[in-house]
C-alpha cells in the first residue's frame, strides 16, 4: 500500500457501497454477511512527501471493506470485481488508488519547485488466494492525467491472526513505476535546479512497501484500527537530490464500525 487515502477515491468507493451499506445493516443477519469489514476514521502520520524527513499527522477516513465480495475498499484501494473463478479463489476486476505529491513547503529540498500534483491510477487487478497468501497484480495508467504515466504493482498479503478480537494482517507491496511518473515525482526540471539541487531525469523505479494491519474489537459493533507501513525508494527514486531518506515510516489509529 505505497500511497494513502484521497479524497477523491474515498469518494468514489463510498458512492459506490453506501447505497447498499443502511440496507446490509437492516438485513437481517445471514451466514454469510453481504457487507464485511470495517469502517471508521482516525489519525494518520505519515512523510509530508515520499523522500522528504518531516511526518505530518492529519485526520483521515478508514475504509477496510467488503460488498458481496465483489465491490471492495482496502485502506488506498478501491476496486469491482468482475469474473470470479467458480470456488472464488481467483478473480479479476477494475481498481483505483492515490499517489500523492508535495509542495514546495513540504521540505527543505523543495523551495522554488512546482508543485506536484496526486494523481489517480487505475487499471486491471488480478487476485489469487493461496492456502498461505493471497496474491494480486495490477496494471495501472494515470485516469488522472497528471503524470500519464503507468505503473505495475504486486502484492503478498497473509493472515496473521484471525481469533477473539483479534484481526491482523501483514503484506508486502512492490510498485513499479515508468519513468514518466518517477520524473514527474523525484525528477529536478532545468528551472528548477540550484547550486545544491542540480537538473535530474530519472528512470523507472520500484517502491517497496511492507506493512500490517489489523483491528482489535472493542464490541460486537465497534473496533480499534491499526496499521504501519515502511516504504523504501528505488536507486533511480533514491538518488534524487529532493529525496532527503529512502525510507518512510507512516502509522494510523482509529476507532470504527464492525461489518
Amino acid at each position: 500500500m505505497t500511497a494513502f487515502p484521497h479524497r477523491a477515491l474515498w469518494l468514489l468507493a463510498v458512492t459506490v457501497i453506501y447505497p447498499n451499506l443502511c440496507s446490509a445493516q437492516t438485513t437481517e443477519q445471514s451466514t454469510k454477511k453481504s457487507l464485511d469489514g470495517y469502517l471508521g476514521a482516525g489519525v494518520i502520520s505519515m512523510p509530508k512527501y515520499l523522500g522528504g524527513t518531516d511526518n505530518t499527522p492529519k485526520p483521515v477516513p478508514i475504509a477496510i471493506l467488503e460488498y458481496e465480495e465483489t465491490v471492495y475498499v482496502h485502506f488506498d484501494r478501491a476496486g469491482i470485481r468482475l469474473w470470479n473463478s467458480p470456488d472464488r479463489k481467483m478473480a479479476l476486476g477494475l481498481a483505483a488508488q492515490p499517489r500523492f505529491g508535495f509542495h514546495s513547503q513540504d521540505g527543505v529540498r523543495l523551495g522554488g519547485m512546482s508543485t506536484r500534483h496526486d494523481s489517480i491510477e487505475g487499471g486491471v487487478a488480478f487476485e489469487w488466494e493461496l492456502p498461505q497468501v493471497s496474491l494480486s497484480a495490477a496494471y495501472f495508467t494515470d485516469w488522472s492525467e497528471t503524470t500519464d504515466g503507468k505503473s505495475w504493482r504486486f502484492s503478498l498479503d497473509r493472515q496473521l491472526v484471525d481469533s477473539g478480537p483479534w484481526d491482523i494482517s501483514a503484506y508486502l507491496d512492490f510498485d513499479y513505476a515508468n519513468a514518466r511518473i518517477v520524473q514527474y515525482y523525484f525528477g529536478v526540471r532545468a528551472d528548477e535546479s540550484t547550486a545544491t539541487r542540480p537538473a535530474y531525469q530519472p528512470g523507472g523505479a520500484v517502491i517497496s512497501s511492507l506493512g500490517l494491519s489489523g483491528a482489535y474489537k472493542l464490541s460486537r459493533d465497534y473496533a480499534l484500527l491499526f496499521g504501519s507501513e515502511l516504504s523504501y525508494l528505488g536507486v533511480a527514486a533514491a538518488d534524487s537530490p529532493i529525496v532527503q531518506r529512502r525510507n518512510g515510516l507512516m502509522g494510523y489509529l482509529g476507532l470504527g464500525l464492525v461489518f
